[in-house]
């Protein structure tokens, strides 16, 4: 037995509407990916096969609809859209049933936006349209199993030849790393220099010497995290993005964003699980009497959706001060360790008041609870979170 609630996409967008600092073009962006998952993915995502072949398909689907690469700029033929897009989407792929399933999936436009702040026209223009067509899925290669949240243990290295680099080391938990197209690797070419000679390179994940193979996780039972190795794989000098040593200002640029959009994400698992959970507890009898109608279901619904509100109101804050130019890093840092956190208490209460329909993985709640977990781990754990945050302070 497998249970979708459906979800009540107009109540949860009134809570979005007011005082919402987002734009009509970005509510109509809002409204494109919502349409596209709710008729594309949602009937098909139980199904959906992990292999290249498939994923292109769904990728390429994604593109015809006009939900990727949206911040290329119009020079490019692009959309030209606000970051903040990148948010939208991954709050929109998190109230989707299907995320619990298939992962972040298109949520690697921030790759995008390192190709654009790094890359050479040329590069810009061979790739642009691909990813924007769908054509082209991308992955960000930066996590090492010795270098996750310290991102300068990393031990990759890229040793010039001629006019080329040849590249050795190994990455993990790269999301789509097993069936990307193009993937954005950053390694040192001095090891003794440490941060200062990290660089970052565009990679053909189908070039001599890079073997991949996918990672079975706690959550995404559908997902393609991956592990990749480089065996001297041989990159040109052209494939450098932001200039040698230049990793770190693109990473340090793109980061803060990266942990806005997986704070987005959290809030929206937290609003569909909530929703979810409320029309179940108006469902269910119990004791002669609906869930709902028990004090303690009514008290715990009410903590929960004011955490969720605050939540809300926290990151509607920092979309603000993106648009204003006025975030910090330590904001961001702060946005991430709190809302992803109160998501997975959200999650977790949830989950009891699901009772044992909740622990089976047939309901959609399960999946979600699973796949909420990692959002506390990736793009800096909560600790690395406070260590950020303490350093400011």
């Amino acid at each position: 037995m497998s249970i979708e609630t459906p979800v009540d996409r107009e109540g949860i967008s009134q809570g979005l509407l007011h005082h919402s600092p987002f734009t009509e073009e970005e509510d109509e962006f809002r409204e494109l990916v919502r349409t596209f998952l709710d008729r594309e993915i949602e009937p098909i995502y139980q199904g959906l096969a992990t292999d290249s072949e498939s994923r292109h398909k769904v990728w390429k689907q994604a593109g015809e609809a006009g939900i990727l690469g949206a911040t290329v700029p119009e020079t490019y033929d692009g959309l030209g859209m606000s970051p903040i897009v990148n948010m939208i989407l991954s709050q929109e792929m998190a109230r989707s049933h299907c995320y619990g399933t298939v992962g972040s999936l298109f949520c690697t436009d921030l790759a995008t936006g390192i190709l654009l702040d790094g890359g050479s026209p040329e590069l810009i223009r061979e790739w642009a349209p691909k990813i924007m067509a769908g054509e082209a899925i991308q992955a960000m290669a930066a996590t090492e199993p010795e270098a996750g949240s310290d991102l300068l243990a990393m031990r990759t290295t890229a040793t010039p030849d001629g006019d080329d680099f040849i590249i050795s080391g190994e990455k993990t938990f790269i999301t789509n790393g097993d069936i990307a197209d193009i993937v954005y690797v950053v390694a040192k070419t001095d090891p003794a220099a440490r941060g200062k000679s990290m660089t970052m390179f565009l990679v053909d994940p189908n070039a001599p010497g890079v073997t991949r193979g996918k990672l079975k996780t706690m959550g995404f039972p559908a997902g393609n995290t991956a592990e990749l190795h480089f065996d001297n794989v041989r990159v040109p000098a052209s494939h450098v993005l932001g200039g040698l040593g230049g990793a770190m200002r693109l990473l340090m640029h793109s980061l803060a964003f990266d942990r806005l959009q997986i704070s987005a994400r959290a809030l929206g698992q937290a609003e569909l699980a909530f929703d979810m959970t409320l029309q179940y507890a108006k469902d269910r009898r119990l004791f002669g009497q609906n869930l709902f109608d028990f004090q303690n279901t009514k008290f715990q619904l009410a903590s929960l959706k004011t955490e969720i509100e605050v939540g809300r109101a926290f990151l509607h804050e920092m979309v603000r001060k993106v648009r204003s130019g006025t975030n910090t890093d330590t904001e961001a840092a702060m946005t991430k360790l709190w809302v992803c956190e109160m998501s997975g208490r959200v999650l977790d209460g949830c989950i009891q008041l699901f009772g044992g329909m909740g622990f089976s993985d047939e309901m959609p709640i399960s999946r979600i609870y699973t796949s909420n977990r990692v959002l506390r781990i990736y793009g800096g754990t909560s600790e690395t979170m406070k260590q950020s945050i303490a350093r400011a302070l």
